[in-house]
């Protein structure tokens, strides 16, 4: 698990919110601090956040490592960078169909980014990384909240449940993605090799399981994708209902 806040703070929060200053005279720099954490977030897209380095990220743009730390002054400021740069990737929720509609899209895209980046999920989330990017997000996912009669401690602990919510569950959804990789079989292939050996042991011991096997419980919604990453992405959504009508309970209390 990576840690943000190991770096410099004030180092950190100066490349967070200010970035690196552009001399005003002499030659034109080879690079650029959006090159450079785009760059970091690809080489963690590809090997995961642990096997990124400060070296190794100098090879790939092409730069000495000691050009690369008059920029950044080390991994554990980049990474926060690398956080706050896919944050503000993403869209913005918005309450322009209702808190639920916005609450649910911030999930779903929380979901799409750890899809697409699944370093994120071994990123701690325990210390906040406080860049602009991440925290107007968080301003935004507030802002769906408010006039709704919520304390506003309820505001923030509903906010903080969808998107602990959305981490988890993702993290589910990610694994199933990558088994065929990792694992080099298919869905398809581990089940054929394994359903016979556990129908031979089941053998009509488990009556409750083999009764809802029967009424469609392990049916997916989509047989187009991998079993298991459909099943994944089902129980996302089928959960992710669930802490909505929560919070909608919620705010029905308070309203009364």
């Amino acid at each position: 698990m990576e840690y943000a806040g190991r770096g410099d703070a004030a180092r950190t929060m100066a490349l967070l919110w200010e970035g690196v200053p552009v001399p005003r005279r002499g030659p034109r720099q080879r690079l650029d601090l959006p090159r450079i954490v785009d760059a970091a977030i690809a080489e963690a897209d590809r090997a995961g956040p642990a096997a990124l380095s400060m070296r190794a990220l100098a090879e790939v743009l092409g730069v000495g490592a000691a050009s690369l730390y008059t920029y950044v002054p080390g991994k554990a400021e980049l990474l926060e960078l690398m956080v706050d740069r896919v944050a503000g990737s993403q869209p913005l929720p918005t309450s322009d169909a209702g808190w639920r509609a916005g609450l649910h899209d911030l999930a779903t895209s929380d979901l799409a980014a750890f899809r697409a980046h699944p370093w994120l999920l071994q990123v701690a989330t325990s210390r906040t990384v406080f860049g602009p990017n991440v925290i107007t997000r968080y301003d935004a996912a507030l802002a769906l909240l408010e006039g709704h009669g919520l304390a506003a401690i309820d505001v923030v602990q509903c906010v903080a449940a969808v998107e602990s919510y959305a981490r988890g569950a993702a993290a589910a959804v990610v694994e199933a993605e990558q088994a065929p990789v990792q694992t080099g079989s298919s869905d398809d292939e581990w089940w054929e090799l394994r359903a016979p050996l556990l129908d031979e042991r089941m053998n009509g011991r488990f009556p409750r399981l083999d009764a809802l096997a029967e009424a469609g419980a392990f049916a997916v919604s989509d047989s187009t994708p991998p079993y298991t990453l459909q099943r994944a992405l089902d129980r996302f959504a089928f959960g992710l209902d669930l802490v909505l009508d929560s919070i909608a309970d919620r705010i029905a209390t308070a309203r009364a």
